[in-house]
């Protein structure tokens, strides 16, 4: 089986969507975590709409509601208590390809590893503008990290430890320290998932793009990375940063 993790808060207006590409996988093999941080709109309304359904199809939806110190504490309460061989994390304005478990699955019947990461589509919101490749290459950098493409196993979680919640940059820097640490990767060309622009990790003010490029920078300093990635991370915070802007 395999643990999805997605993290709420206010979501009414894409949560079904998200909720909908799990009923509409090939595979059904499937816990799902609703972690919400206290929604005061029809989450969780549209959430419940969903039980039946899952249970049809074999599914199981385990719903949490308190409030928590942001969306890494979430994850880390839903990988905590999550079940499954695998987990992955799925923002709630994200959505799986309909085969995305089914290749999960596939893969990790021939394949031993730590961590599975497979390519997104990133979309606008009205249309798709890339499909964005994971790789794993010496050079390490977060244009070739697809984080709601990832699945871990949870044996890997326990070793590697939690997500920092002090960092906007700690599902990256959590992948550096697993790198650092060995641990065995394997990377997919499928596309697992669609990443849509404007949820809370796409939100870049200027100011809010200068702070993520020392964010970014702490990560790769903490894994022991060149003082020179400071170009990379100012190279990828701007590019992001005009991205959205012409978007």
């Amino acid at each position: 089986m395999v643990s999805i993790v997605t993290v709420t808060y206010d979501s009414e207006e894409t949560i079904d969507r998200t909720m909908g590409s799990l009923v509409g996988q090939s595979s059904h093999h499937v816990e799902h975590l609703i972690m919400d941080g206290g929604s005061t709109d029809k989450t969780l309304e549209i959430v419940e709409r969903y039980r039946n359904e899952y249970e049809q199809y074999g599914m199981a939806l385990r719903v949490f509601s308190e409030k928590d110190q942001g969306p890494y504490d979430a994850m880390n309460k839903g990988i905590r208590i999550a079940t499954g061989d695998l987990v992955g994390i799925l923002n709630s304005d994200d959505y799986y390809d309909p085969r995305a478990i089914e290749t999960v699955e596939k893969l990790q019947s021939e394949n031993d590893f730590d961590i599975l990461m497979g390519a997104i589509r990133i979309h606008n919101g009205s249309s798709q503008i890339i499909t964005k490749h994971a790789k794993n290459t010496h050079y390490q950098t977060s244009r070739h990290f697809n984080h709601p493409a990832m699945f871990v196993t949870r044996q890997c979680y326990r070793e590697v430890g939690e997500y920092k919640l002090s960092n906007v940059h700690a599902d990256y820097g959590w992948y550096l320290k697993a790198v650092k640490m060995g641990k065995k990767i394997l990377i997919t060309d499928e596309v697992l998932t669609d990443f849509v622009i404007g949820g809370w990790s796409s939100r870049k003010s200027f100011r809010n793009t200068l702070d993520r490029i020392s964010t970014k920078y702490a990560v790769y300093r903490e894994n022991g990375y060149s003082r020179f990635y400071w170009f990379e991370c100012v190279a990828q915070e701007m590019g992001k940063f005009l991205l959205l802007k012409s978007n």
